[in-house]
């Protein structure tokens, strides 16, 4: 019996689950950000938030699903269905482990999809690791400010980002104080500080590994609407706490005539007050708020799909022993 012919079925199901998935919701990533379009922006980033971890969710549960029958044949051994098939046939399953390895096909198809995922973590890991190093430039730089509660950057250059993961720092340069109110500094302060209490720049990256199997262009319409969607919400707190919109929007456009492309070194590790998106966060900040979308009636679906995925344990189980056994021999 081989541990390791196991734990290759066990990696061909998960890879098989994490395509699946992922070529499902590349399918539906435009027509659920047209659903969402007209959701406020703290509801629309909470589902597309959702859309993008799908597929990693999807491939962990649909492992656990076909593992169920070995995991409740440890418990009750009358329940172990792997003694009514025949020798020849392939058993995913930890309690029967099988007798032999998977052919070179099999291996072929593990090579590539971790070679894949591989080469992706390594990028991310190095563009991870760059921007660090910068933030913690920036740190040795800059000097705190309890008024302000920011460390401000000793240069002439308009700069305004918020860095870091779990213990995000705002980070603003005495070029952008000179040259920007006290009423657009607070519209500021506002705006980064609630991306710090949303953790934003943490959703940014679980979405970004979330969504590693969707197809590019998916991928890339996705972690756009989702990166709008923060900054949507972050404007709209900081209208909230001013109580004006339209000072927001003229903050907005302000700084965004103001700002250069500094923080682009520091990507993915920060959100900039300025960016992509201007245009469309102007035009939401002129409209009335919205508060549409059910994001509580999504999550309780996408819970009862998961639970549905469990529940047909044994049918999956089946199909992917059979799916497994004509790629394996």
């Amino acid at each position: 019996m081989s541990v390791l012919g196991a734990l290759q079925l066990i990696a061909l199901a998960g890879a098989a689950f994490a395509l699946l998935s992922g070529g499902l919701v590349s399918c539906c990533t435009p027509l659920v950000s047209f659903l969402t379009a007209s959701w406020s922006p703290e509801r629309r980033h909470r589902a597309l938030l959702l859309l993008s971890v799908t597929p990693v969710v999807f491939s962990v549960v649909g492992v656990l699903a076909v593992l169920a029958p070995s995991f409740l044949a440890f418990i009750w051994p009358a329940y172990d269905h792997c003694l009514r098939h025949a020798d020849h046939h392939l058993h995913l399953c930890l309690v029967h482990l099988p007798q032999q390895l998977g052919n070179a096909t099999s291996w072929l198809v593990l090579a590539l999809v971790f070679g894949w995922l591989a080469v992706s973590a390594a990028r991310a890991i190095a563009e991870l690791h760059r921007a660090s190093r910068w933030a913690a430039r920036l740190r040795v730089h800059g000097r705190g400010d309890a008024v302000l509660g920011a460390s401000v950057l000793p240069t002439g250059a308009p700069l305004c980002l918020l860095a870091g993961i779990f213990r995000p720092t705002l980070f603003l340069s005495e070029g952008l104080l000179a040259q920007m109110g006290p009423e657009q500094i607070a519209i500021i302060l506002h705006h980064e500080r609630a991306h710090a209490a949303r953790r934003d720049i943490l959703a940014r990256l679980a979405a970004r590994a979330g969504s590693v199997f969707l197809w590019p262009s998916a991928r890339a319409h996705l972690l756009e609407a989702l990166e709008l969607a923060a900054e949507q919400s972050c404007d709209e707190a900081a209208a909230s706490r001013v109580g004006d919109r339209l000072q927001v929007a003229e903050a907005i456009l302000k700084v965004e005539r103001l700002l250069q492309n500094a923080a682009s070194r520091l990507s993915p590790l920060t959100v900039a007050f300025g960016g992509d998106g201007v245009p469309q966060r102007v035009s939401a900040l002129l409209e009335a708020r919205r508060c549409s979308g059910n994001v509580v009636a999504l999550g309780v679906g996408f819970a009862m799909l998961l639970c549905g995925v469990l529940a047909g344990s044994l049918p999956l189980h089946h199909a992917t022993e059979s799916l497994l056994g004509a790629l394996t021999h």
